[in-house]
């Protein structure tokens, strides 16, 4: 009697499971109603993601999305959650946030090349190099200087790695910083900043801080 109780047992568990089953992955009980977007104003990335409304929720992976979605490099990171209540899928984007431009391309802070449909609004400086290498040296010295400083930056140069040139606008004109080897930094902003605002210096357009303690000015 026992043993047939527990077949009995037995072969409802297995048939609640497979009920619980179908439910989530083959009725329509579990589908997807609506995709809502965070973080993007981008229109593209529910196409992209590959979500349909219908679609069986469970059948949407969120670690496939987001691989997915990551292969656009503006996207930096994905979250994915799915409402098993009201069938809303939620896709979270975290854009890569642009510090420069180099070779035709925006760069972030982990130098990381992308582009970004539809453009960015906002001015952002022209690293110029020879290589990859030099550029990334470029971008990691901007990201060093503080926020006044960087955002009268125009371009930044990278002649090699120990050797680089900043272009400015200072208030109405440009003036182009011979910056030297990336070290020294707070004294070298200091220095220029001092030069800078010399009545004396009004005229100038070069300002040489590779030896901070002896500065040059043309």
């Amino acid at each position: 009697m026992i043993s047939i109780n527990r077949r009995i047992f037995s072969l409802l568990g297995i048939t609640i499971f497979a009920l619980i089953v179908y439910l989530i992955a083959w009725s329509s009980l579990f589908t997807v109603s609506k995709v809502v977007v965070t973080g993007t104003k981008q229109n593209s990335i529910q196409q992209l993601s590959g979500v349909v409304i219908g679609e069986k929720l469970a059948r949407v992976e969120p670690r496939a999305v987001g691989r997915k979605l990551q292969e656009e490099l503006w996207i930096e990171s994905v979250k994915l959650s799915r409402n098993w209540i009201n069938g809303t899928v939620t896709i979270e984007v975290a854009p890569r946030i642009p510090i420069g431009i180099f070779a035709g391309q925006f760069t972030d802070k982990a130098g990381t090349l992308f582009d970004i449909p539809g453009g960015f609004s906002q001015s952002l400086p022209i690293v110029e190099a020879n290589s990859t290498a030099f550029g990334l040296s470029a971008v990691e010295l901007f990201t060093e200087f503080p926020q006044t400083f960087r955002s009268k930056v125009i371009t930044i140069k990278a002649k090699n790695q120990d050797s680089f040139e900043v272009n400015l606008k200072e208030g109405s004109r440009m003036i182009t910083l011979v910056w030297g080897s990336n070290s020294d930094l707070n004294l070298k902003i200091k220095v220029y900043e001092a030069l800078v605002a010399l009545k004396e210096n009004s005229k100038i357009s070069l300002i040489d801080v590779s030896a901070p303690h002896a500065p040059i000015v043309k």
